[in-house]
């Protein structure tokens, strides 16, 4: 009769050492073998050596287009403002470092759509007809007309700041697709600009009038 006797394991954290130096030495991948961290289980506290880095807790989502700041489009739209349903006007818009401003374009270069109207290539540049801030947006609405353009945008912005409300369209579908989905990052997202001080600061500064 043939009796087998069971030898006894290493323990568990002389085993872990043994396959991590195994696999500094070249039996594993060198890049995946970190430094050892401390695990504390029912048992005890020992080490494990880390595979991967960990996850952190809190992480920025970066945006494939990069930082909202960095947003920049323009064009032509027709755009219709205030309480006005028939009336579209053709303008050239721009989109740049979170502001959307616009320009009149002569009667001649609204019929033929030059790439840029010649108000805009000017130096100096002309101010434009209204600038407006997307960080005060407070919602973006999306409808869809069979006739005669599919797909309309409206913006409206914080009363506080303007009682405004503008809708744009454009002639080809996905011009005006384009135009919401960076329009859309406003409403989910902030802008972030960097100024010398704050406008609020430097008012309260300011002695009052009559004041010693």
């Amino acid at each position: 009769q043939v009796v087998l006797q069971a030898l006894p394991l290493a323990p568990v954290s002389v085993r872990l050492d043994q396959t991590a130096s195994a696999c500094a030495m070249g039996g594993g991948r060198d890049s995946d073998v970190g430094e050892a961290v401390e695990v504390t289980d029912g048992g005890g506290k020992w080490k494990v050596p880390t595979w991967q880095a960990p996850v952190q807790a809190v992480q920025l989502a970066l945006h494939p287009d990069g930082p909202l700041i960095n947003a920049t489009r323009s064009g032509y739209l027709q755009k219709r403002a205030g309480s006005s349903k028939l009336r579209w006007n053709i303008r050239y818009f721009e989109l740049k470092e979170g502001m959307i401003r616009w320009w009149r374009p002569s009667l001649k270069e609204q019929v033929f759509l030059p790439e840029i109207p010649r108000a805009v290539l000017m130096d100096p540049r002309p101010a434009p007809v209204r600038c407006l801030d997307l960080g005060r947006m407070t919602s973006l609405r999306r409808t869809k007309v069979k006739f005669p353009y599919s797909t309309r945008i409206e913006v409206l912005f914080d009363e506080s700041y303007k009682k405004y409300r503008l809708e744009l369209r454009a002639e080809k579908e996905c011009e005006i697709i384009e135009w919401y989905r960076i329009l859309q990052r406003f409403t989910d997202e902030t802008v972030e600009r960097e100024v010398d001080k704050d406008p609020e600061d430097e008012a309260a500064a300011q002695p009052e009038a009559g004041g010693l």
